[in-house]
């Protein structure tokens, strides 16, 4: 009976740990471009070119060149809609659970620079930018993350704080931007761009559900030891 009853309790357990959220957007998807540019732009919507090798795990990543760098900066790399990443960036990141938006990036420029995430609502606004704190070393993939949070210090929203709620209840694209020093506005650098995900949190059904089958394998643990 006891055994029946566990194994009652963990088919539960899986069953809301692999329960999707209603939403568009893809829990933990990674966008590795794998094939191609997943539909990916550069700055003015124009072409990336994509490397089937190099990339920060040696595999594939996109790329592009750039000389207009200057603050506040200027987005490098940019998803096109639905056009892109068949569509798994878009969506509602709040309902989803949404809470880290990530990437790995390079650049090849003599010094240091600020990357930094914009992400969108409509044809490109309003939007809310996650600054990256950290400047990226050059010639090095680094990764780069911006945590989803009206409380996060180092997001600067393009309007009221009602656009959190605005932007991210419906995300429509993805930015990746770069700034440097004045001294360098113009000069061209590559830049590259792998790995970009989101990351949920968990959900309560399934937080729930991961702290009982903790506490069942501590009673089985102290039961055994009892026998």
């Amino acid at each position: 009976m006891k055994g029946r009853l566990l194994a009652v309790i963990w088919s539960l357990m899986l069953a809301a740990a692999i329960e999707s959220p209603a939403a568009a957007v893809t829990l933990g998807y990674v966008e590795d471009f794998g094939a191609d540019a997943a539909g990916w732009t550069a700055a003015s919507f124009g072409p990336l070119s994509w490397n089937a090798s190099g990339g920060p795990d040696g595999g594939s990543y996109v790329a592009t060149t750039a000389g207009s760098i200057n603050n506040p900066g200027t987005i490098q790399f940019r998803t096109n809609g639905a056009a892109s990443s068949g569509a798994n960036f878009q969506g509602d990141w709040l309902g989803a659970g949404v809470s880290v938006l990530s990437a790995e990036v390079f650049h090849d420029a003599t010094v240091p620079l600020n990357f930094f995430f914009r992400i969108t609502t409509g044809a490109n606004a309003p939007g809310i930018i996650g600054i990256v704190p950290v400047p990226v070393q050059p010639n090095t993939w680094t990764p780069i993350s911006f945590t989803i949070s009206p409380s996060n210090p180092l997001m600067v929203i393009e309007g009221p704080p009602s656009f959190f709620n605005t932007v991210f209840g419906n995300v429509t694209q993805v930015q990746v931007g770069v700034s440097a020093p004045v001294e360098l506005e113009g000069v061209p650098f590559s830049y590259g761009l792998d790995k970009v995900t989101v990351a949920p949190v968990p959900e309560p059904g399934t937080a729930a559900s991961l702290a009982l089958g903790l506490a069942l394998l501590a009673w089985r643990r102290r039961g055994a030891a009892r026998g």
